[in-house]
């Protein structure tokens, strides 16, 4: 936790005086996570700090930190022959700590711009590098623009070391991060390799009207199971095993509608999804926002999900195999969920009347909040439904501009 603050601190008053002379951004954020479900509940508090400057009106530099701080409780061993309310009720408590430190440049030109950007993410059993560029055009009378990016991770997992000809059935699974990533002999990492595509078009086909299409791919290559849980599988639990690869595909379409006599929009988004695993889903969201006196903005929306299930998911695997793998992931299962939601922003801007905002062009500050709720109708722990189906985001954020 201090090194994560002084990280922060120290990225805010680098930026700070690097940008004293110059115009730019520093923000502030924070989200709570929490899902309850009695033994199960789970809440995930994320910080953030952001900055940018702008050295010349082409350039453009970003730096950042993020953290997760994530406590609660999971299951280690699904669907392991005990009473109803023990796979549950003796659930394993965890607590883990993920720093993120990002930064990147843009370069921009009258009709177009490429950026750049490196993210390093650790915690205790997770080490991540990702590299992103991408390349933004505006084209007819700017009233189109194409957008496309590249982002390449190459992700490591810390794992109970195990002969690459054992079974999968006679895995073990990692009792704890304690070790991670020394001079343990009991220990390994194991690799991820991820490759992101996304092309996007953004169309305005009237002052009032805009649509984006979004066609995003990715491929995942490597140790892709959650070394802590474990299956049963009738004689005996072994860690979860899932294929090594899995690509991603999905395509999203979005439109804005401006409603002139009530100073509103109107936004509709729908979004297709599939992979090699056999997961298919869609996600359809509705909302409205609305604009109060120029400065004041508040927004609400809703949200419908659908999933399958992958190909060899299965809710008990001791009676009903599917094959070489097998997983304790809920998420793996069919599923829906619904949000509601409703956000609140208000921007002061230094030409406005009665605004004091010295050397500041302007400041931001939104409140989000949302309720999640889901369902797991083929997944139980033991003959025990999910429990923890109802979760709650709340997000603060405070944005300058100098």
């Amino acid at each position: 936790m201090a090194r994560a603050l002084a990280i922060a601190c120290s990225l805010v008053l680098v930026i700070a005086s690097v940008a004293s002379a110059q115009s730019g951004e520093i923000g502030v954020a924070g989200t709570l996570y929490h899902e309850g479900g009695g033994p199960l509940n789970m809440t995930v508090v994320t910080p953030g700090v952001r900055a940018s400057v702008d050295p010349i009106e082409e350039l453009t530099i970003r730096a950042g930190w993020e953290a997760d701080i994530v406590s609660g409780a999971s299951v280690a061993v699904v669907d392991a022959p005990s009473a109803e309310v023990d796979v549950i009720s003796t659930a394993t408590q965890l607590f883990d700590f993920r720093n993120v430190i990002s930064g990147g440049a843009e370069v921009r030109s009258d009709y177009g711009s490429i950026r750049a950007g490196y993210a390093y993410g650790f915690e205790n059993d997770y080490r991540s590098h990702a590299m992103t560029l991408g390349a933004r055009a505006e084209a007819f009378e700017r009233t189109a623009a194409f957008d496309l990016s590249y982002a390449r991770g190459w992700d490591e997992v810390c794992d109970v070391f195990q002969p690459r000809n054992q079974e999968p059935v006679d895995r073990r699974r990692l009792a704890s991060s304690e070790g991670c990533f020394g001079d343990s002999e009991d220990l390994t990492e194991r690799p991820v390799e991820l490759q992101t595509f996304q092309g996007s078009w953004t169309q305005a086909w009237a002052p009032i009207f805009t649509t984006q299409l979004t066609i995003t791919a990715q491929l995942v290559d490597g140790f892709q199971s959650n070394p802590y849980r474990a299956v049963w599988l009738g004689r005996t639990a072994a860690q979860e095993h899932h294929p090594d690869f899995r690509a991603r595909y999905a395509a999203a379409l979005g439109a804005r509608l401006w409603l002139q006599p009530l100073s509103g929009a109107l936004q509709a988004n729908v979004r297709g999804y599939r992979d090699t695993w056999d997961v298919t889903s869609i996600t359809a969201e509705l909302a409205y926002e609305q604009v109060i006196e120029g400065s004041l903005r508040i927004r609400v929306r809703g949200r419908y999900y659908n999933q399958t299930g992958a190909a060899f998911y299965s809710d008990d695997y001791a009676l009903a195999p599917r094959g070489q793998y097998f997983t304790g992931d809920r998420e793996l299962s069919p599923m829906w969920s619904t949000l509601v939601g409703a956000q609140i922003a208000y921007t002061i801007s230094s030409g406005a009347e009665g605004a004091a905002l010295g050397f500041l062009r302007s400041f931001d500050l939104l409140l989000k909040g949302d309720w999640l709720h889901h369902d797991f109708p083929s997944f139980h722990y033991g003959r025990v439904a999910v429990p923890n189906v109802d979760g709650l985001i709340v997000t603060l954020s405070l944005e300058a501009a100098f």
